[in-house]
Formats: C-alpha cells, sequence, structure tokens
C-alpha cells in the first residue's frame, strides 16, 4: 500500500515538474496535443494538426494583458473600448443652513417738496431775487402820511376795515424811502356813489370839476374802479366798489399799492404824469403795487407777477417775444400821461398793449439795476432834467443801449415767466373776474 502511495505522489510531481518546463507555444512549434490552447504574450494559441505533425497556429490576440517575466504588466494590444474609471468621490457631509432671514424692503427716500421760491429760482428768473432786495422792510425814516378818510354811508364796513388795513401797511413800507407831504384823503364809495366821490374830491383839491361825474366808468357789469389825483401838492385816492368780494379778486389785491405808489412818484416831483413815459408811471405803479401787497411773500408776488405777465394782450399775443419786440415796445409806450391843452389821457392808445402788465418787467429791471432809492432819485432828476437825460445819468449810458437792455431782459423774464404754468394762481371766474378768495 505505502508502495502505490509513494508511485502516486511521485507521478505528479514528475507531470507538474514537466508541465512548468513545457516550452512557450510559438507558431509552428510542435505541440503535443490538437485543440490544446495556451495564451502567452497577449496571444492565444491553439494545437492543430498540420499534415501528420501537431503545432501551434499564429495565434489571436486576446483583450486581456498578461504579465512579462520579472512581474511587469503588458497592456493588451488589441483594441478595445475602454472601461471607464469611477473615481470615487468624497460625499460632502450636509451641514445644516440657517433660516433665511427675509431681506428688508428699502424705505424709499422721499422726495423733497420745492417750495415756489425754489421752483422759481430754479427757472433761472431774476425776480425772486430783486424781490428780496427790497424785504424785510426798512424801518421808517419819514413821517407816515396823514390820511383822511371819506366813506359812504352804502359802503360795506369789511370794505372799510380792508382798505383801511391795506393803506396803513404801505404807508409804513414807504415811510422809510420818501415823504409824502400834505394830507391824504381817501374816498370810499359804492358803484353807485360818483356823486359823493365827485363832492369829496373837489372839496379837498379845491377842485371844481364841472364834468366830474360824466368822467367815470357807469357800465353796469363794472366790479370796481379806482383812481388817483394830485393838485396843488394835495392828493386823494378814491374806489368805487359795492361787493365785499371785489376785495379778494386777483386784480383787485394789489390795487391800494398800485394808487398809493403814485403819490409816491408825486413826492419825487409832482410833474410825474407830464413827464414819465406811460409804462414809467403806470407799470412802476402795478410793480411796487404787487411787490408792497405780496409783503415779502415769494408765493404772493409770483402768482401775482405771473398774473399779470402771462396776460397775453395787444401785439404779443400773435407775436413771438423777442428783444428786437420789447425794444419796440418801450418807445410805443414813451409818452406821457398828460399833455399841455389836451384833457385826453395820453396813455389810451397804448392801454390794450399790456401797458399795466408787461411793463412791471422793465420796472423790475430798473429795481435790479438802481434798488428803490436809485429809482426814486431818478424820478426826482426826471423832474428837472427830462426823462431822457436822468434815466441816462442813473445808467451813464445812451438811452438807446438803455432800452436795449431792458428790452433783453424782459424777452428773458417773459418767456421764462409764461413757461411755468405751475405758477397760476388758483382763483376761479366769478362773473367778469377772478375770485381768490381762498388763496391764490
Amino acid at each position: 500500500m505505502r508502495g502505490r502511495v509513494l508511485a502516486l505522489v511521485l507521478a505528479l510531481i514528475f507531470s507538474s515538474s514537466t508541465a512548468l518546463a513545457a516550452p512557450n507555444p510559438k507558431a509552428g512549434a510542435p505541440c503535443s496535443k490538437a485543440g490544446l490552447i495556451k495564451t502567452f504574450k497577449g496571444k492565444k494559441f491553439t494545437c492543430i494538426k498540420s499534415g501528420r505533425k501537431l503545432i501551434w497556429n499564429k495565434g489571436e490576440k486576446t483583450s486581456f494583458g498578461y504579465f512579462e517575466p520579472g512581474g511587469s504588466y503588458s497592456a493588451p494590444t488589441q483594441s478595445a473600448s475602454p472601461i471607464p474609471t469611477m473615481t470615487q468621490v468624497p460625499v460632502p457631509t450636509p451641514t445644516a443652513t440657517a433660516a433665511a432671514s427675509p431681506t428688508p424692503t428699502p424705505t424709499p427716500t422721499p422726495t423733497k417738496t420745492l417750495s415756489v421760491a425754489e421752483r422759481w429760482n430754479a427757472t433761472g428768473s431774476s425776480a425772486l431775487t430783486i424781490l428780496e432786495k427790497s424785504f424785510p422792510a426798512k424801518p421808517s425814516a419819514f413821517p407816515k402820511v396823514e390820511i383822511i378818510w371819506r366813506y359812504s354811508d352804502a359802503v360795506n364796513i369789511k370794505i372799510r376795515e380792508e382798505i383801511a388795513k391795506h393803506y396803513a401797511q404801505t404807508a409804513e413800507f414807504w415811510s422809510a424811502y420818501t415823504k409824502i407831504e400834505g394830507q391824504l384823503q381817501v374816498i370810499v364809495g359804492t358803484l353807485d356813489d360818483i356823486e359823493f366821490v365827485c363832492k369829496w374830491r373837489d372839496f379837498h383839491l379845491q377842485m371844481n370839476h364841472q364834468g366830474c361825474v360824466k368822467s367815470f366808468r357807469t357800465e353796469k357789469d363794472r366790479l370796481w374802479d379806482a383812481h388817483t389825483t394830485q393838485q396843488g401838492g394835495k392828493a386823494t385816492d378814491f374806489y368805487f366798489m359795492t361787493a365785499p368780494s371785489t376785495l379778494t379778486m386777483i386784480d383787485f389785491l394789489p390795487r391800494v399799492q398800485h394808487e398809493f405808489f403814485h403819490n409816491v412818484q408825486h413826492a419825487q416831483t409832482n410833474r410825474y404824469k407830464s413827464i414819465f413815459p406811460c409804462w414809467v408811471e403806470e407799470a412802476g405803479a402795478e410793480y411796487f403795487g404787487a411787490l408792497v401787497a405780496s409783503k415779502g411773500d415769494s408765493e404772493t408776488f409770483i402768482k401775482l407777477r405771473y398774473f399779470s405777465v402771462s396776460s397775453n394782450v395787444g401785439k404779443i399775443r400773435n407775436s413771438t417775444s423777442s428783444k428786437e419786440f420789447w425794444r419796440e415796445w418801450l418807445y410805443s409806450t414813451d409818452m406821457t400821461s398828460v399833455k399841455p391843452g389836451s384833457s385826453d389821457w395820453g396813455c389810451a392808445p397804448v392801454q390794450m398793449e399790456g401797458l399795466y402788465d408787461y411793463g412791471m418787467l422793465a420796472t423790475e429791471y430798473l429795481n435790479q439795476e438802481l434798488g428803490i432809492p436809485g429809482i426814486l432819485a431818478l424820478y426826482r432828476d426826471a423832474g428837472t432834467l427830462g426823462w431822457d437825460k436822468a434815466i441816462e445819468k442813473a445808467f451813464s449810458k445812451p438811452k438807446a443801449t438803455i432800452y436795449e437792455d431792458i428790452a433783453t431782459y424782459m424777452d428773458k423774464e417773459y418767456r421764462i415767466t409764461v413757461a411755468q404754468t405751475w405758477a397760476r394762481n388758483k382763483c376761479v371766474r366769478e362773473g367778469m373776474g377772478l375770485q381768490c378768495a381762498s388763496g391764490l
């Protein structure tokens, strides 16, 4: 039994060593058994019968690599679809995400509401800069004018009180600049009190005007009338109105200050009506009427000024504003209201050409260049030198050059003013007038 086992072991050892020692397959080399397959250097060899011999065929490439002797690895030479390499990507550890805080809605910055003065000054207009030169009002330097009041019994008490208040404020303003000699009589009657007014005007001025009653307007649709008369060093201002609502009509708002300014002009020279050009006499009173009535308030002044300057009357209605237009306008209004040997009002031919309205801009230019004291000095010089020489003295320029400068200013300010429709007053139409009871 031991002999058989030993023989079997020896046979196995021998066969293994033979297999291990068998030569590697090579094309055409003899092999031991048909059909035997061996893989060597990336080729699969098969033992085939060739004639009477068994030999290895040429071999076929395999898709697998192989180990060279010594342990190195050779990749397969056969073209094959590459096997994608799977790279292990580390899975990130999730972190707790804090609850998102809502993004606060930004609070809009409130838009600044510009004042009337800020809006107006932004236009490039000089109007408010010139206004500021006159306010705050200066303290009195001269005695206030003494006023004698004459009221018709039919006049509403509110009209009496309001007109008296306007005179007190206006007299206070002008007492800083000039003295008005003598007593000023102020007569207030209703629209039907023409005889009452004529009686007291003649009494105070020692007149005997036979045609007085017929010289005033009597049409039924009129709302108010206002005038001033100076004679013999005395003066009388007089008003016709019946309804208290007239006091808050926009064209009446600066009326007391307008009529009072004629007394300021008279105080500089009692010949002003026969010396001053119509635009100087009437537009000067209209400009300073609005200025004093505003009491320095920008909004009040701008709206009173806008109402006049944007009136769109006369030739400008069908014309384009230009320096040449306003230069011609100045010369066309360069006549006097009183002419020797005539009882007619000399300014009548140009009254509807915006005499009271556009001329405000011309006087505003004088105020810009000369100031109120300079304008009053110009008026005084006109009383002795005449208008042409007086204005040339004030500006040290020829009259033609001065009027050219005034026309340039008028063109600029007119264009600016009419474009600012936001400055239009809030008055409402009531009959023949614009009622401003709720404010400008």
